[in-house]
């Protein structure tokens, strides 16, 4: 693993991990909310299949500096500015989680860099009809409070959320069964961990604000993407319900939706292989 940390035309650290060969095809990766660029699934099976996975710390998370003002759309910005840093004409970019978002705004801005988008137990616009009616009470009252003040959501954060293992109970306390047997698991449960004490590094500001951004309209329509879309999202899922599952798939033109009934929030890491495979199928 290669991490390494870059400056932005603005001044701005950006920081990334790279995972896999470093001669495979490029995946950008966009972590979810919490996350940083220390989470990734299975490293071998990207060995296995020719993957270069750059996982890319956002604003405020890990070793990227906070950038105030942001909106979601600045993010391909930074992402365009890595990939020229890294020499990459092309590339598919993937979002899991808060992620989701954030990689959907680059197949947006960008489609011309953009052999596919992933999109992995996505959050959709939460001011779309219905989407959010099963998201877990707890989770959807914090989006609520972000969509009004980001301050205030860190503030109420602030006594929960700043060390991994609360985050980490935090996060797998009301899972499903789906999703428990994948905390079960120590190689997960490790990278996990360290994941999340990284995305804190700075404190939790970072975090905050990515739940407003999320919170807030996208400022971009996903029904105007054009490039490759794969879509895979759990039914058990209660952190982005099924339903912004459907509101996704049914909203980008010729997206390939795959709804796994027994699957929770975190299939990334127990359906990696086969992510893998449709990320890498050829046009």
């Amino acid at each position: 693993m290669d991490r390494v940390t870059i400056l932005l035309a603005d001044g701005r650290r950006l920081a990334y991990a790279q995972y896999g060969p470093p001669e495979g095809r490029p995946v950008v990766a966009c972590h979810g909310t919490p996350g940083s660029r220390l989470e990734h699934a299975a490293v071998s099976a990207l060995h296995e299949m020719g993957v270069r996975l750059i996982v890319v710390d956002r604003p405020g998370y890990g070793l990227s500096d906070f950038q105030p003002g942001r909106r979601l759309l600045d993010w391909p910005d930074d992402v365009v500015q890595l990939a020229d840093e890294l020499q990459l004409d092309r590339f598919s970019i993937l979002g899991f989680s808060g992620g989701g978002p954030h990689a959907a705004a680059c197949a947006s801005s960008m489609s011309q860099r953009i052999d596919c988008l992933a999109l992995i137990s996505s959050m959709a616009p939460l001011d779309a009809t219905g989407v959010a009616e099963a998201m877990l009470p707890a989770n959807r009252a914090l989006f609520e409070l972000a969509a009004s003040d980001y301050r205030q959501l860190e503030q109420q954060l602030s006594t929960i959320a700043t060390t991994p293992e609360v985050l980490l109970d935090l996060l797998e306390g009301p899972a499903p069964a789906a999703d428990k047997a994948v905390f079960a698991k120590q190689d997960f449960r490790r990278m996990y961990t360290t994941s999340l004490a990284e995305s804190v590094r700075q404190g939790i500001t970072g975090l905050a604000y990515d739940m407003s951004l999320l919170a807030q309209p996208w400022g971009f329509d996903p029904a105007m993407i054009t490039s490759r879309v794969y879509l895979w999202q759990g039914e058990q899922d209660i952190n982005a319900p099924a339903a912004m599952g459907r509101y996704l798939a049914n909203t980008i033109q010729g997206c390939n939706a795959h709804f796994i009934p027994d699957a929770g929030h975190y299939l990334m890491f127990s359906h990696w292989v086969g992510i893998l495979q449709e990320i890498m199928r050829e046009h």
